[in-house]
């Protein structure tokens, strides 16, 4: 006896990463936004000096930075959770199938 063992496709795979898109696009837009607060906040204290504007330009970049990270962090984890999703989804659209057979040798008259 025979035996076959494969996955059979329901349905054909789907992409969902897009599903992720639409929040990394929103997170590069609050980057945007980000840096034009940041260069507003440097160009209204180019001209001022102290030990305070040396402090709030200080703090800005800070914070600035720590948004870019978080933002790079939020967009690998958005990326990867639509790409496990993915292949969830897609791998309950088929199923592993084990066939069997019996192999018949007919002998040809003569």
């Amino acid at each position: 006896m025979g035996q076959l063992n494969m996955f059979y496709h329901f349905d054909v795979e789907q992409d969902f990463m897009y599903k992720a898109n639409t929040f990394i696009q929103q997170l590069n837009r609050m980057s945007e936004l980000d840096a034009e607060l940041v260069h507003l906040i440097h160009q209204e204290m180019k001209y001022g000096r102290g030990q305070i504007i040396d402090k709030t330009n200080e703090a800005v970049e800070q914070y600035q930075k720590r948004n870019l990270l978080s933002n790079d962090l939020y967009k690998n984890s958005m990326n990867t959770a639509a790409q496990r999703y993915t292949n969830m989804i897609n791998d309950m659209r088929g199923q592993h199938i084990t066939l069997y057979y019996d192999v018949i040798i007919r002998e040809k008259k003569r």
